[in-house]
C-alpha cells in the first residue's frame, strides 16, 4: 500500500468523525507499506485511510505498528491519532532503522495528551530512516494500543524543543527535591512551577532533548532525615503526596536511565525507589560496578549486575501488588519480595550515597548522576 498526502490531517474542534482540517507540520513522506506485531481485527491498515472512525488496535506491552517508506528517508516527527485519546494518555516509542533489524529509539516512555481525538506531532532530531515503528505500552484506562491515522513526517531542521525537563518527562505527578537551598531545608518544586522549571546541572534536560539530567553534589543540601543529597522525584497524586498500599492495587513504576558518575572513595549511587511511609523499602543501587536491587537494610539482596559501565542505558521497574514487590532489570525478573506497607510512593533520579565526611573533594565537582529517558507510573485496582 502507498499512501501520499499533502498534508498532515486533524479534527476540527468539535471533532466530529470524518471532517478533517490541515495542521502546520513538516512535510508528509509517502508510505509504501504498513505491519504490525498483531491486531484484533482493527488492522494496520486503518491509520492510514483519513477516517477517524476507524482503527488499528492490539493488546500487551511492547505491541507495535511499523511504516516502510519504501527507501531511506530523513524523518523529522511522527503525527498519531488515538483511539479514545480524549479520554485516556497512551505511553509510547518510536523507533526507527534503515534494515528493520536494527533500531534506534527516536522518543522513549512519550506519552499522549489524553485531551484531544486529533492527529498530535511527535518530534525529534532529524534521523535517515526507511522503517519507522510505534511501541506501544498500553494507556491510563487498559494495556490497549489502538492508534486511528498516522502519519510519518519529513525533515523540520531541528532536534526537538525542550528548555525544561517537563518537555521531556511527564512530571504531572512528581514534584523534584534538589540538593540546594538552606541547610536541611533543601529546595522543592511542585505543580505547576515544574511545568517550566530547570536549574542546571542539578536538573536540566540533555542538550539532545533524548533524558533529563539529575545531579547531586557530596556537598549538596541535605533533609534532616538523611546524610546524603539528591536530585529526586517524588510521587504525587495531583496536589496530594502519593500513599497506597503494597496490599490493594497494583502499582508499577518503569524508568529507562543510566547511571552516568558516581562520587569519589564511596561510589554509591541510588536510581529508583519504592519508598514506604518511614523508610525505603527497596531501590536499585548502583555499589562500584555492582548493581543491586536492595530489600530494607539489605542492600545487596539481589545482584542484577556485577560489572555495570557508566552511561549504560537499562530499564528498572517495580509492581508492587498482594503484598509483594517485584523487581525487573531490562524486561527480566529478578526477585520478589514480600511486604506488606501503607503510605507507599515511588521516586526516580539520583540519591548520591555520600556526603563530605565520606567522599573527597568536597565540591560540586564530585557527586552522582542519573539520566532518565522515560518514566512511567501507573496505578490500577
Amino acid at each position: 500500500m502507498k499512501r501520499t498526502l499533502g498534508v498532515v490531517l486533524a479534527v476540527v474542534a468539535l471533532g466530529v468523525p470524518g471532517t478533517l482540517t490541515a495542521v502546520a507540520a513538516g512535510s508528509p513522506l509517502q508510505i509504501a507499506g504498513v505491519t504490525a506485531s498483531a491486531d484484533d481485527g482493527n488492522v494496520p491498515a486503518n491509520t492510514l485511510d483519513n477516517d477517524l472512525g476507524t482503527r488499528w488496535s492490539a493488546e500487551g506491552d511492547g505491541v507495535w505498528i511499523q511504516y516502510d517508506l519504501g527507501t531511506a528517508q530523513t524523518v523529522g516527527s511522527v503525527s498519531l491519532a488515538w483511539h479514545k485519546g480524549d479520554t485516556r494518555k497512551n505511553t509510547f516509542d518510536i523507533k526507527l532503522s534503515s534494515d528493520g533489524t536494527s533500531w534506534k529509539t527516536a522518543l522513549a516512555g512519550k506519552v499522549s495528551s489524553g485531551t484531544t481525538l486529533a492527529p498530535q506531532n511527535y518530534d525529534f532530531a532529524d534521523a535517515s530512516a526507511r522503517y519507522v515503528r510505534v511501541v506501544g505500552h498500553g494507556n491510563t484506562g487498559n494495556d490497549w494500543t489502538s492508534i486511528t491515522e498516522a502519519a510519518v513526517l519529513g525533515a523540520d531542521g531541528n532536534g526537538g524543543t525542550c528548555a525544561y525537563p517537563a518537555d521531556v518527562l511527564d512530571l504531572e505527578n512528581w514534584y523534584i527535591g534538589l540538593p540546594i537551598g538552606a541547610d536541611e531545608k533543601p529546595k522543592n518544586v511542585e505543580q505547576p512551577e515544574l511545568a517550566t522549571y530547570s536549574i542546571d546541572p542539578w536538573f536540566t534536560a540533555t542538550p539532545d532533548c533524548e533524558a533529563v539530567q539529575f545531579r547531586a553534589a557530596v556537598n549538596g543540601v541535605t533533609t534532616s532525615g538523611s546524610s546524603y543529597p539528591r536530585s529526586e522525584l517524588r510521587e504525587m497524586k495531583g496536589s496530594s503526596k502519593a500513599s497506597w498500599s503494597s496490599t490493594s492495587g497494583t502499582h508499577t513504576m518503569t524508568i529507562d536511565q543510566a547511571i552516568t558518575a558516581q562520587p569519589k572513595e564511596k561510589p554509591d549511587v541510588v536510581a529508583g525507589q519504592i519508598h514506604g511511609g518511614d523508610d525505603d523499602v527497596s531501590v536499585f543501587r548502583l555499589e562500584g560496578k555492582k548493581l543491586y536491587v536492595t530489600k530494607g537494610d539489605t542492600s545487596d539482596h539481589k545482584l542484577v549486575d556485577d560489572n555495570y559501565v557508566l552511561g549504560t542505558r537499562f530499564q528498572a521497574k517495580f509492581e508492587v501488588s498482594g503484598g509483594k514487590i517485584k523487581a525487573y532489570y531490562n524486561g527480566v525478573l529478578q526477585t520478589t519480595i514480600s511486604d506488606s506497607f501503607t503510605g507507599g510512593y515511588f521516586k526516580a533520579g539520583a540519591y548520591t550515597q555520600a556526603n563530605c565526611e565520606k567522599s573527597s573533594p568536597c565540591s560540586s565537582s564530585n557527586y552522582g548522576e542519573v539520566k532518565i529517558y522515560a518514566l512511567n507510573v501507573t496505578h490500577s485496582g
